[in-house]
């Protein structure tokens, strides 16, 4: 008899660790997949925010303002964007860079000005039209951010990066010597 009750502790422990196990288990993956969603929701609430705040910069309103306009095309306006900053960035660091100076500052008057006047022509243009502007102006953007990347690689192939300095310098030490 002590046996068999002995049994039946151990066959009910078991239950009872197997099921903690299951539901320790489904435990941690509900909270995996909750950490997905929370993760998920958390970034769309990023995304709704930095697309809903408004800039200080007239330049980085035009941007936001260009890229909710044209919803469809946001991440060819983000390419265009992103080619812009980085000229202006070598621009800010480098004054001497004439080119990226100049192209810099039409980029920061003319962008500005140019989704202005397609927003004032969409205000009371009809959906076809509306649509026809923005394309326009997300063609314009684009021609705009193409030639601030050729100037980029302009001033990028011009100059002599330490890593070209390090390699003649490399080069030169160990040609062959002509004389021997």
């Amino acid at each position: 008899m002590l046996r068999l009750l002995i049994l039946l502790l151990g066959l009910a422990a078991l239950i009872v660790i197997g099921l903690l196990v299951v539901t320790l288990g489904g435990a941690v993956f509900a909270a995996t997949i909750g950490m997905r969603n929370l993760r998920g929701r958390v970034a769309a609430l990023k995304m709704r925010w930095r697309k809903g705040k408004a800039a200080d910069d007239p330049l980085e309103a035009a941007w936001l303002t260009a890229a909710r306009a044209a919803d469809w095309a946001d991440s060819r306006v983000a390419v265009a964007r992103a080619s812009c900053t980085r000229l202006i960035e070598i621009a800010d660091a480098d004054p001497l860079a004439t080119e990226a100076v100049d192209w810099a500052n039409v980029i920061r008057r003319r962008v500005p000005d140019l989704v202005e006047a397609c927003m004032a022509e969409c205000a009371d243009a009809t959906a076809s039209e509306r649509r026809h502007n923005l394309d326009d102006l997300v063609e314009s953007l684009e021609k705009i951010g193409a030639e601030a990347e050729r100037r980029r690689d302009r001033f990028r192939t011009a100059r002599a990066t330490p890593f070209e300095v390090q390699r003649t310098y490399v080069d030169q030490r160990t040609r062959p010597d002509p004389m021997n």
